[in-house]
Protein backbone atom coordinates (compact mmCIF):
# COMPACT_ATOMS: atom_id res chain seq x y z
CA UNK A 1 0.00 0.00 0.00
CA UNK A 2 1.27 3.32 -0.86
CA UNK A 3 0.71 5.48 1.41
CA UNK A 4 1.79 8.74 0.39
CA UNK A 5 -0.89 7.98 -2.52
CA UNK A 6 -3.45 7.53 0.16
CA UNK A 7 -2.35 10.47 2.24
CA UNK A 8 -1.76 13.11 -0.55
CA UNK A 9 -4.42 15.22 0.69
CA UNK A 10 -3.40 15.54 4.12
CA UNK A 11 -1.27 18.47 5.45
CA UNK A 12 -0.98 18.65 9.25
CA UNK A 13 0.58 22.34 8.98
CA UNK A 14 -1.91 24.28 10.06
CA UNK A 15 -3.65 27.13 7.87
CA UNK A 16 -4.70 30.52 9.05
CA UNK A 17 -8.21 29.57 7.26
CA UNK A 18 -9.02 26.84 10.06
CA UNK A 19 -9.19 28.21 13.00
CA UNK A 20 -12.90 30.49 11.80
CA UNK A 21 -13.94 26.68 9.90
CA UNK A 22 -13.46 24.99 13.24
CA UNK A 23 -15.04 27.82 15.26
CA UNK A 24 -18.14 27.89 12.80
CA UNK A 25 -18.30 24.02 12.89
CA UNK A 26 -17.74 23.99 17.33
CA UNK A 27 -20.55 26.72 17.34
CA UNK A 28 -23.04 24.86 14.79
CA UNK A 29 -22.51 21.52 16.96
CA UNK A 30 -23.13 22.96 20.07
CA UNK A 31 -26.39 24.60 18.55
CA UNK A 32 -27.71 21.39 17.08
CA UNK A 33 -27.11 19.42 20.62
CA UNK A 34 -28.73 21.41 23.49
CA UNK A 35 -30.89 24.13 21.41
CA UNK A 36 -32.87 21.26 18.81
CA UNK A 37 -32.10 18.76 21.33
CA UNK A 38 -31.35 18.02 25.01
CA UNK A 39 -28.15 17.27 26.41
CA UNK A 40 -27.42 15.73 29.68
CA UNK A 41 -23.92 15.38 31.70
CA UNK A 42 -23.54 12.39 34.25
CA UNK A 43 -20.03 12.61 36.25
CA UNK A 44 -19.29 15.78 34.45
CA UNK A 45 -16.72 16.69 37.10
CA UNK A 46 -14.48 13.78 36.12
CA UNK A 47 -13.77 15.39 33.34
CA UNK A 48 -12.95 18.59 33.76
CA UNK A 49 -11.20 17.81 36.64
CA UNK A 50 -8.81 15.53 34.04
CA UNK A 51 -8.85 19.04 32.16
CA UNK A 52 -8.03 21.57 34.86
CA UNK A 53 -5.64 19.60 36.35
CA UNK A 54 -3.41 17.68 33.96
CA UNK A 55 -0.10 19.17 32.13
CA UNK A 56 0.23 16.19 30.10
CA UNK A 57 -1.56 14.75 26.86
CA UNK A 58 -5.17 13.50 27.42
CA UNK A 59 -6.58 10.84 25.33
CA UNK A 60 -10.29 10.61 25.82
CA UNK A 61 -12.14 7.14 24.32
CA UNK A 62 -15.57 6.62 23.59
CA UNK A 63 -18.34 4.05 21.75
CA UNK A 64 -19.03 5.00 18.29
CA UNK A 65 -22.27 4.87 17.32
CA UNK A 66 -23.46 7.73 14.61
CA UNK A 67 -21.68 9.62 11.31
CA UNK A 68 -21.65 12.78 13.30
CA UNK A 69 -20.97 11.52 17.11
CA UNK A 70 -17.80 14.18 16.47
CA UNK A 71 -17.97 16.62 15.55
CA UNK A 72 -22.04 17.08 16.88
CA UNK A 73 -21.30 15.80 20.57
CA UNK A 74 -17.38 15.90 21.06
CA UNK A 75 -17.45 19.81 20.12
CA UNK A 76 -19.44 20.13 23.33
CA UNK A 77 -16.93 18.77 25.65
CA UNK A 78 -13.89 20.57 24.87
CA UNK A 79 -13.19 24.66 24.14
CA UNK A 80 -13.91 26.99 20.54
CA UNK A 81 -10.12 28.21 20.95
CA UNK A 82 -8.59 26.18 18.07
CA UNK A 83 -5.04 25.34 19.74
CA UNK A 84 -7.88 23.47 22.76
CA UNK A 85 -9.71 21.49 19.99
CA UNK A 86 -9.46 17.82 20.18
CA UNK A 87 -7.14 16.23 17.24
CA UNK A 88 -9.04 13.16 16.26
CA UNK A 89 -8.10 9.96 13.93
CA UNK A 90 -10.59 9.55 11.51
CA UNK A 91 -10.93 7.09 8.43
CA UNK A 92 -8.95 8.49 5.41
CA UNK A 93 -11.48 7.54 2.80
CA UNK A 94 -14.32 9.06 3.99
CA UNK A 95 -12.58 12.37 5.71
CA UNK A 96 -9.56 12.78 2.91
CA UNK A 97 -11.01 10.55 -0.25
CA UNK A 98 -10.31 14.29 -2.10
CA UNK A 99 -8.83 17.93 -2.21
CA UNK A 100 -12.03 19.58 -0.97
CA UNK A 101 -12.90 16.58 2.14
CA UNK A 102 -9.07 17.14 3.00
CA UNK A 103 -9.82 21.21 3.65
CA UNK A 104 -12.84 20.38 5.81
CA UNK A 105 -11.20 17.53 7.80
CA UNK A 106 -8.09 19.50 8.42
CA UNK A 107 -9.70 22.27 9.63
CA UNK A 108 -11.58 19.73 12.48
CA UNK A 109 -8.04 18.60 13.22
CA UNK A 110 -8.86 15.49 11.61
CA UNK A 111 -6.19 12.61 11.17
CA UNK A 112 -6.30 10.35 8.37
CA UNK A 113 -5.75 6.53 9.97
CA UNK A 114 -5.44 4.37 6.96
CA UNK A 115 -7.15 1.29 7.22
CA UNK A 116 -5.39 -2.23 6.64
CA UNK A 117 -2.05 -0.45 7.43
CA UNK A 118 -1.33 -1.52 10.39
CA UNK A 119 -0.18 -0.22 13.34
CA UNK A 120 3.12 1.70 11.85
CA UNK A 121 1.58 4.76 10.01
CA UNK A 122 1.94 8.60 9.84
CA UNK A 123 -1.52 9.03 11.55
CA UNK A 124 -0.80 7.32 14.66
CA UNK A 125 2.40 8.13 14.83
CA UNK A 126 1.32 11.82 14.58
CA UNK A 127 -1.43 11.43 17.03
CA UNK A 128 0.93 10.06 19.72
CA UNK A 129 3.34 13.08 19.16
CA UNK A 130 0.24 15.28 20.03
CA UNK A 131 -0.31 13.48 23.36
CA UNK A 132 3.86 13.31 24.15
CA UNK A 133 3.16 17.34 23.40
CA UNK A 134 0.13 17.81 25.70
CA UNK A 135 -2.71 17.91 23.44
CA UNK A 136 -6.05 16.41 23.62
CA UNK A 137 -6.60 13.49 21.71
CA UNK A 138 -9.90 11.51 20.88
CA UNK A 139 -10.23 8.17 19.81
CA UNK A 140 -13.30 6.07 18.91
CA UNK A 141 -11.54 2.40 19.33
CA UNK A 142 -14.02 0.49 17.54
CA UNK A 143 -12.57 1.43 15.06
CA UNK A 144 -16.18 2.34 13.59
CA UNK A 145 -19.76 3.26 14.20
CA UNK A 146 -21.36 0.03 15.92
CA UNK A 147 -24.16 -1.82 13.96
CA UNK A 148 -25.75 -3.51 16.83
CA UNK A 149 -29.80 -3.11 16.59
CA UNK A 150 -29.46 -1.06 20.04
CA UNK A 151 -26.11 0.66 19.64
CA UNK A 152 -23.87 -1.59 21.94
CA UNK A 153 -20.18 -1.68 21.38
CA UNK A 154 -18.61 -3.21 18.97
CA UNK A 155 -15.97 -6.10 19.16
CA UNK A 156 -13.02 -6.09 19.27
CA UNK A 157 -11.34 -3.38 20.10
CA UNK A 158 -8.44 -1.91 17.46
CA UNK A 159 -4.93 -2.00 19.04
CA UNK A 160 -4.31 1.51 17.76
CA UNK A 161 -5.48 2.55 20.76
CA UNK A 162 -3.32 0.54 23.16
CA UNK A 163 -0.16 2.11 21.16
CA UNK A 164 -0.98 5.61 21.69
CA UNK A 165 -1.38 4.08 25.51
CA UNK A 166 1.56 2.74 25.43
CA UNK A 167 4.17 5.10 24.14
CA UNK A 168 2.50 8.66 24.88
CA UNK A 169 1.13 7.58 28.64
CA UNK A 170 -1.72 10.10 28.41
CA UNK A 171 -4.17 10.72 31.03
CA UNK A 172 -7.08 8.66 30.18
CA UNK A 173 -10.54 10.11 30.10
CA UNK A 174 -13.45 7.42 29.30
CA UNK A 175 -17.05 8.55 28.43
CA UNK A 176 -19.90 7.16 27.00
CA UNK A 177 -22.97 8.22 25.31
CA UNK A 178 -26.54 6.98 24.75
CA UNK A 179 -28.85 8.82 22.09
CA UNK A 180 -26.43 10.00 19.39
CA UNK A 181 -28.26 7.28 16.96
CA UNK A 182 -31.52 8.45 17.28
CA UNK A 183 -30.10 12.34 16.76
CA UNK A 184 -28.86 10.92 13.62
CA UNK A 185 -29.67 7.72 12.59
CA UNK A 186 -27.98 5.53 10.48
CA UNK A 187 -28.71 6.18 6.23
CA UNK A 188 -29.31 9.77 7.74
CA UNK A 189 -26.17 12.91 7.30
CA UNK A 190 -29.26 15.51 8.75
CA UNK A 191 -29.78 15.59 12.19
CA UNK A 192 -33.09 15.23 14.18
CA UNK A 193 -34.42 17.53 16.97
CA UNK A 194 -36.16 16.91 19.79
CA UNK A 195 -33.80 14.05 20.82
CA UNK A 196 -31.82 13.30 24.23
CA UNK A 197 -28.28 12.25 24.66
CA UNK A 198 -26.88 11.09 28.05
CA UNK A 199 -22.97 11.16 28.32
CA UNK A 200 -21.58 9.31 31.53
CA UNK A 201 -18.14 10.51 32.66
CA UNK A 202 -15.42 8.04 33.99
CA UNK A 203 -12.89 9.12 36.47
CA UNK A 204 -9.51 10.13 34.48
CA UNK A 205 -6.54 7.68 34.68
CA UNK A 206 -3.09 8.85 34.42
CA UNK A 207 -0.52 6.01 32.99
CA UNK A 208 2.77 5.63 34.03
CA UNK A 209 5.06 2.73 33.96
CA UNK A 210 3.70 1.19 37.15
CA UNK A 211 0.09 1.13 36.12
CA UNK A 212 1.73 -0.55 32.96
CA UNK A 213 3.62 -3.33 34.53
CA UNK A 214 1.04 -3.82 36.48
CA UNK A 215 -1.01 -4.95 33.15
CA UNK A 216 2.01 -7.13 32.13
CA UNK A 217 3.15 -4.37 29.51
CA UNK A 218 6.26 -3.47 29.03
CA UNK A 219 7.48 0.61 29.80
CA UNK A 220 10.28 0.74 26.90
CA UNK A 221 9.30 -2.42 24.08
CA UNK A 222 5.89 -2.64 23.95
CA UNK A 223 4.73 -5.53 21.87
CA UNK A 224 1.09 -6.09 19.23
CA UNK A 225 0.56 -8.21 22.49
CA UNK A 226 1.19 -5.52 24.74
CA UNK A 227 -1.36 -3.37 22.33
CA UNK A 228 -3.97 -5.68 22.54
CA UNK A 229 -4.20 -6.14 26.18
CA UNK A 230 -4.47 -2.41 26.55
CA UNK A 231 -7.23 -2.21 24.13
CA UNK A 232 -8.97 -4.64 26.09
CA UNK A 233 -8.91 -2.48 29.13
CA UNK A 234 -10.04 0.11 27.34
CA UNK A 235 -12.91 -2.27 26.08
CA UNK A 236 -13.54 -3.16 29.65
CA UNK A 237 -13.91 0.27 30.85
CA UNK A 238 -16.23 1.10 28.16
CA UNK A 239 -18.33 -1.48 29.33
CA UNK A 240 -18.52 -0.93 32.83
CA UNK A 241 -19.90 2.30 31.27
CA UNK A 242 -22.49 0.60 28.82
CA UNK A 243 -23.59 -1.66 31.64
CA UNK A 244 -24.66 1.43 34.02
CA UNK A 245 -26.29 3.42 30.88
CA UNK A 246 -27.92 1.21 28.52
CA UNK A 247 -30.69 0.52 28.56
CA UNK A 248 -30.58 -2.80 27.16
CA UNK A 249 -27.05 -4.11 28.26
Amino acid sequence: MDLDFELRHWNPKARPYQKVLCAAVVGYSRFVMTKLNRLEFIGRHNWDHAFQTSTRGILSFSNHVSLFDDPLLVSNLGRVKFSDVRWIGADHRNFYGSAFKGFISAAGKCVPIVRGAGLDQPGLAFLAERLKAGDWVHIFPEGGRTRDEHARLKTPFKLGIGQLIAEAKPVLAPFYHYGMQDVLPIGTTIPKRGRHVRVLFDEPLAVDNAWLHARGVGSDSATSDDFRKLAQWTFERLRKLELEMHPNP
